[in-house]
């Protein structure tokens, strides 16, 4: 039996594979078709076997039947990650076996971690949704794959899950945890071909003799990717960064390609809305915070879910081909922002202008930076040195915030801090902009 079940797993991967494949060549609309499909069957499954989303379809006097299209969503109210916490029980479909069920757990790198349930066959679409992103940038079964994980728990999971399809992607995974000189002896050890990393730990491996690695590919999870550190790479591997957006709630949504030019979303398995604060949508080119349906997870359903994070649609195609949507960047969590004395909420984007220009003309001077507010009037800019590092950069950067702080008529006293290391959170990540005044707000 057990061998069956693994011969049926593998042809359901496989199956999965190229359905994703063949779809991302569809005209839209043949897409936009799909999508909606299972859109309709995940919203009546979550309706007719789910507690928590009859009650709050019902709530606003919705019925499965009332989605007459995508936009039909916006009438359903949108579910954040405390609402699933104080609701756990009731958004698990009833009458499942939970012995048969895998149990994950977000990052919890903004509060406590929740928790995902999914079978084994959500799991296999899962992985296959993992495995096309990497094949399709030039990843090959034959590679020597390293990932960057955080955490022990992840690293468990992965070693026991990753090998669940028929390419047998060799992957080694290895903790972030663990000494910058580790990670380069355990990198150099292992020689990758391919890299799946936190953007914070890749920018950390520039403070040491990389010379011995020579990877074809670098993906980056998890983390805002900066132009810093696409700089770096650049320069030091000769390589574009390959982008990837996915999160433990749900699979891969979104990777860049190699003509780099934004995220693919892969409609087949989420449905993207990007909102402003008003709850509309916002139109090709501005930020919204992103709203995401899962079609893949019927065990444990979200819709409409309040991920955290802030992105910009476009309407630009890809020289590629692909005819799936695509998202310009992943801006960062929505708590990613300072709150000075005005009021005015600042994002990662807007503090980042002022010292870009500096950073990118010096690229290995620094390593890594954060930015972070004890106070609506004062933030400290931290820094560990690069291996070029020059001291007058910390001024520049100081007078470039300063003047861009007194443009907007705000009172900012800025602290350059150099430092040994940026602590990772528990996730295993490193967050580039911390404000410790936001909940206040």
């Amino acid at each position: 039996m057990k061998i069956f079940n693994i011969i049926l797993n593998e042809a359901f991967f496989t199956h999965n594979m190229l359905q994703i494949k063949r779809n991302q060549w569809r005209k839209p609309q043949e897409s936009r078709d799909i999508q909606f499909r299972r859109l309709k069957a995940i919203i009546r499954h979550a309706y007719d076997y789910v507690p928590y989303y009859h009650r709050l379809l019902d709530s606003v006097n919705f019925k499965p039947r009332d989605l007459k299209s995508v936009d039909d969503l916006k009438k359903i109210p949108v579910t954040t990650k405390k609402d699933l916490q104080e609701n756990y029980e009731s958004t698990i479909t009833r009458g499942i076996d939970m012995s048969k069920h895998v149990v994950r757990f977000t990052s919890g790198s903004t509060g406590t971690p929740l928790r995902i349930v999914r079978n084994r066959t959500e799991l296999t679409e899962v992985n296959a949704s993992y495995n096309y992103s990497f094949l399709e940038c030039g990843a090959k079964s034959t590679d020597n794959f390293v990932t960057m994980s955080g955490r022990a728990e992840s690293i468990r999971w992965a070693k026991k899950y990753y090998r669940i399809n028929p390419l047998r992607i060799s992957t080694t995974v290895v903790p972030t945890h663990i000494s910058g000189e580790t990670i380069i002896d355990t990198l150099q050890e292992i020689d990758p071909d391919v890299i799946s990393i936190f953007p914070s730990i890749l920018a950390n491996i520039f403070r040491y003799d990389i010379s011995d690695l020579n990877p074809k590919l670098i993906f980056t999870i998890g983390e805002t990717l900066t132009q810093h550190l696409r700089d770096l790479v650049k320069d030091a591997f000769g390589l574009e960064i390959n982008d990837v957006y996915g999160s433990e709630e749900f699979c891969r949504m979104a990777f860049e390609c190699n003509e780099h030019c934004g995220l693919h979303l892969i409609t087949d398995y989420n449905v993207f809305e990007f909102i402003d604060k008003d709850g509309e949508h916002v139109t090709p080119g501005e930020s919204g915070e992103i709203i995401i349906t899962g079609l893949i997870n019927r065990t444990s359903p979200l819709i409409r879910y309040e991920i955290g994070d802030f992105g910009i649609p476009t309407d630009e195609k890809c020289p590629c081909g692909r005819t799936w949507p695509i998202i310009k960047s992943i801006q960062g969590r929505t708590d990613d922002y300072l709150i000075l004395s005005s009021g005015r909420k600042l994002s990662l984007n807007n503090l980042v202008l002022p010292v870009l220009k500096e950073i990118e003309s010096n690229i290995f001077c620094i390593s890594q930076y954060q930015i972070v507010q004890d106070k609506r009037n004062r933030i400290a800019f931290k820094v560990v040195k690069g291996k070029k590092f020059d001291p007058e950069i910390l001024s520049r950067i100081k007078k470039g915030l300063k003047a861009f702080f007194n443009r907007l008529a705000e009172d900012i006293e800025i602290h350059m801090q150099p430092v040994d290391e940026i602590p990772m959170e528990r996730s295993g990540k490193r967050r580039i902009l911390i404000s410790k005044i936001r909940q206040e707000n």
